[in-house]
């Protein structure tokens, strides 16, 4: 965790994915939680993303202060305005069967700051007790810091009076939770991609 805190930070170059696989095989079997979908409060709450590679052999490290676009991040269900990334978290929850993925962000010009939430939900997979079939189905983009929805529009070039919940259409993933304790998760896509994420002591901003 240290290395990928410095990677995390900016202190050191991502390195490459298959020293991070390396690890994750190594920590699979030491999984304190080995049957994560049957233990759903051990899963359930906010995360924080600490490295992320996204398959097909790219690794990289958390998209934290990095500029990006609204298009991107929301399924394409807003258009491609330039934005700040903040920091970007993931919130689980048990009733309802919650997984939404969510983006805090800024305008280019810093003027405020917002979230970006991708509403998802999940359901167990009988046949692999650490996988997750998630389905996505809807972007929003919500102010922070008492930011009102006039303010957020003119802030990200929208339309006055534009809905700022879009639904999509569903997009189907899994995810396997290869490692669980208290404070860490690691998650492996069904693209092959690598997630490292630490649990926040902050209440969930979605749940």
């Amino acid at each position: 965790m240290s290395l990928l805190a410095e990677v995390n930070e900016g202190q050191s170059t991502p390195p490459d994915l298959p020293e991070i696989v390396a690890m994750v095989d190594t920590l699979t079997p030491l999984s304190p939680i080995p049957d994560p979908t049957h233990q759903l409060e051990a899963v359930a709450g906010s995360w924080t993303s600490v490295f992320a590679s996204f398959g097909f052999g790219r690794a990289k490290g958390k998209m934290r202060h990095d500029d990006s676009t609204l298009g991107i991040h929301t399924f394409k269900a807003f258009p491609e305005t330039p934005i700040h990334v903040i920091d970007i978290m993931q919130e689980i929850g048990v009733t309802p069967n919650a997984y939404n993925n969510v983006v805090i962000i800024e305008p280019m010009d810093r003027s405020c700051r917002g979230l970006i939430i991708i509403h998802g939900n999940y359901e167990g997979d009988p046949e692999n007790v650490k996988r997750f079939r998630v389905v996505f189905h809807s972007a929003e983009i919500r102010g922070l810091n008492g930011v009102d929805d006039a303010t957020l529009r003119l802030a990200l070039d929208l339309p006055e009076g534009c809905a700022l919940k879009r639904d999509f259409k569903p997009a189907k993933f899994y995810s396997d939770v290869v490692y669980l304790d208290e404070t860490t998760r690691i998650n492996i896509g069904g693209m092959g991609g690598v997630y490292v994420l630490e649990r926040r002591s902050e209440p969930a901003l979605t749940l």
